[in-house]
């Protein structure tokens, strides 16, 4: 019975390893992208886009939606 509670803590442990890991690469993903995005709309505006069109470029781009 110990060994059979010992193999389930021991898998559920490797499971939340797991996540945490999935977790922390997705979180890393997703501040990449928000820093490419803020270049990509500073980008546009310094290179004279408005606001509105830079967000609506950035965001078509990004989102995979076009522009």
């Amino acid at each position: 019975m110990n060994n059979l509670i010992d193999k389930k803590l021991a898998e559920m442990h490797e499971n939340n390893r797991t996540l945490e890991t999935t977790f922390f690469e997705a979180q890393k993903g997703l501040s990449l992208l928000a820093k490419q995005s803020r270049f990509m709309f500073d980008e546009c505006i310094a290179n004279g886009f408005t606001e509105d069109q830079a967000l609506k470029l950035v965001i078509g781009l990004f989102s995979g939606n076009g522009v």
